[in-house]
C-alpha cells in the first residue's frame, strides 16, 4: 500500500484541513492514480491548478493530462489552487510528464487557463 505525501497550497489546503497549505500522508491502495487522490481528499477539478509529482509538472490549470497517472509509495505531490500563479520555485524551467507534453502539443502552447472563458467547463 503506498504512501503519498500530498501538499496542498492556496484556499484548496481546506481538503487537507489547512487555512494556506496543508500537508497530508495519505495511504492510497496499490495501482492507486492521481484520479484515485483526487477522489480521496474530494478536491474537485474546477479548483485545481498545477499538480507537480516529484517536482514534474503533471496538469495545468484546464488541462488535466495526469488523472491515471500512478503513485508509487513514497512519492510527493504538489497541487496549487487556481488562484495561483506560475510557482515561483519553477521561475528557471521545469519538467514536463509526456502526458502532459503531448496534451499542450494538441491545445496550444501553454497558458493561464485552458478553458474556454465563455464556456467555463470546456477546453479551447
Amino acid at each position: 500500500m503506498p504512501n503519498i505525501n500530498v501538499t496542498l497550497y492556496g484556499d484548496i489546503a481546506r481538503y487537507g484541513a489547512g487555512k494556506h497549505i496543508a500537508t497530508v500522508d495519505l495511504d492510497l491502495p496499490d495501482g492507486a492514480s492521481i484520479d484515485d487522490l483526487l477522489c480521496k481528499i474530494s478536491l474537485p477539478e474546477d479548483e485545481r491548478g498545477y499538480l507537480f509529482i516529484n517536482s514534474v509538472l503533471h496538469d495545468v490549470p484546464g488541462l488535466y493530462a495526469s488523472k491515471s497517472d500512478l503513485l508509487e509509495n513514497g512519492d510527493h505531490v504538489g497541487i496549487f489552487s487556481t488562484h495561483h500563479m506560475w510557482p515561483y520555485q519553477y521561475r528557471h524551467g521545469i519538467h514536463i510528464s509526456d502526458a502532459l507534453q503531448t496534451a499542450m502539443a494538441e491545445h496550444g502552447p501553454m497558458k493561464n487557463t485552458y478553458r474556454n472563458i465563455n464556456q467555463p467547463n470546456s477546453q479551447e
